[in-house]
């Protein structure tokens, strides 16, 4: 019996020392595959305290930072493990466990790069894990998808998903079409049959259901919108016989009282000072006076007359492009002018002319009725040269090429008089902002077109 137990003894000994040699065994090699991945004695230590030396697949600068930060919380720990960073990121990833459970963030990191994924604590939360994913995988980066995913409805989300890959513009003006309310279907064959620049151009256009039919028709010019869809509500006809009509010119009389405008005239309240339409159907009120009413600098004007800040400041900067290359500099004659300014100017022309209204209501409104008691309207002209000659230089053709690249639309165009109730000029000019500048150049519009499409609805 002795030696049996003596036996037993030695059996139980070799069987611990084996067991605590595995053990020295299995932590040697699993150290040397942690320092093979770049772990230092002291990281993979650090690794071991929080028994988390099986679960780690690659060098991760982020976890070891975690480790050492006082921001570190152990709840969060496979977050740190399952989220890669070349830095310390540890509280964003805190930030990101709080909105996010491990499941979703190891189902996101099947998809996206690991700074996007702890990125995405500075977005709102994703509505859809599984969406989102079909947006970054399209392309789209971890911004843009989370937009997507949260704001767009289902069904713009599908027809988005058939187009292909978006710029950043074009998502944005495709969101804006959205929440208008036009179609998806419409949407898709807007952006697979016109230009991007047209359809980033158009995107804060307002909800006009008539828009859909007619920029599916055939002969749809977009330089007409406005009288497709004027001529449309008039006469309740369809888009078809619309675009037919108005590209023969159906709507454009062969004669123009300018007079005439006055009898729909009423009084306006102005909502917004740098969008207002003024014209003989639009008075302004005996009392607007606008804000921020700037002096033009000394040698870029010709009269007193101020404008609006933004207006002055921007019609400063087209005059200096323009002196940069020419001796002779572009100048305001005429800015600001009061309602009662106006009144007596309309007066004391009208004698003028022996009375002669209808010649005057040609190229001057009454009081109210002049865009320039708004402070964005200026009448340009060459130094030396009276406004009637200044088509004949070359200073015209430069401000009319360049205009829209500082905000300014030539406001009385040719051709468009019967709209505008004034006659064409080449001198009158309208401060509007480059955006609707620049569309209303492109496609050859008067502010009123602009403003009916863009503003008024």
């Amino acid at each position: 019996m002795h030696m049996k137990g003596i036996i037993t003894r030695l059996i139980i000994i070799l069987i611990l020392a084996g067991l605590l040699g595995g053990g020295v065994y299995y932590m040697f090699f699993m150290d040397k595959d942690l320092r093979d991945l770049g772990y230092t004695a002291a990281e993979i230590e650090k690794l071991r305290t929080y028994k988390i030396t099986d679960k780690v697949k690659t060098y991760n600068p982020g976890l070891i930072a975690a480790l050492n930060s006082e921001d570190f919380i152990e709840e969060n720990l496979d977050y740190y493990i399952h989220i890669h960073a070349n830095t310390d990121v540890t509280k964003d990833i805190n930030d990101l466990a709080k909105t996010y459970t491990i499941q979703e963030v190891e189902s996101l990191s099947e998809v996206l790069k690991p700074q996007d994924l702890y990125s995405l604590v500075f977005c709102d939360r994703i509505s859809n894990i599984e969406l989102y994913k079909q947006y970054y995988r399209k392309g789209y980066d971890y911004q843009t998808s989370v937009t997507l995913t949260n704001d767009l409805d289902a069904q713009y989300s599908r027809t988005l998903m058939e187009l292909p890959m978006m710029e950043y513009k074009e998502v944005m003006a495709y969101m804006d079409y959205a929440a208008k309310g036009y179609s998806p279907q419409f949407l898709a064959y807007f952006y697979n049959n016109y230009e991007p620049e047209d359809f980033i151009a158009f995107r804060t256009i307002s909800y006009f259901p008539a828009f859909e039919g007619l920029l599916q028709e055939e002969g749809f010019r977009f330089e007409r919108l406005a009288r497709y869809i004027w001529h449309m509500n008039r006469y309740q006809t369809s888009a078809a016989i619309a675009i037919a009509n108005i590209n023969d010119d159906y709507d454009v009389p062969d004669s123009v009282d300018y007079s005439d405008f006055y009898d729909s005239s009423k009084t306006i309240t102005v909502t917004d000072p740098l969008t207002v339409l003024v014209n003989k159907e639009r008075r302004l009120p005996a009392d607007y006076v606008p804000e921020n009413l700037e002096e033009i600098a000394g040698e870029y004007r010709d009269s007193n007359e101020p404008l609006i800040k933004e207006a002055r400041e921007a019609f400063e900067e087209m005059a200096k492009a323009y002196s940069k290359d020419h001796s002779t500099p572009i100048i305001s004659y005429s800015g600001y002018i009061s309602y009662d300014d106006q009144k007596v100017l309309y007066e004391n022309r009208l004698a003028q002319l022996d009375g002669n209204a209808a010649e005057l209501d040609r190229i001057m409104g009454k009081e109210g009725c002049d865009e320039h008691q708004t402070g964005l309207a200026v009448s340009i002209t060459e130094k030396g040269t009276i406004a009637y000659d200044f088509d004949e230089t070359a200073a015209c053709k430069w401000v009319k090429e360049n205009c829209q690249d500082y905000g300014f639309i030539l406001r009385y165009p040719k051709d468009k008089d019967y709209l505008t109730g004034y006659a064409a000029n080449d001198y009158q000019y309208r401060y509007v902002g480059t955006d609707a500048a620049r569309i209303i150049k492109k496609f050859n519009w008067c502010y009123e077109e602009y403003y009916y499409l863009f503003i008024e609805h």
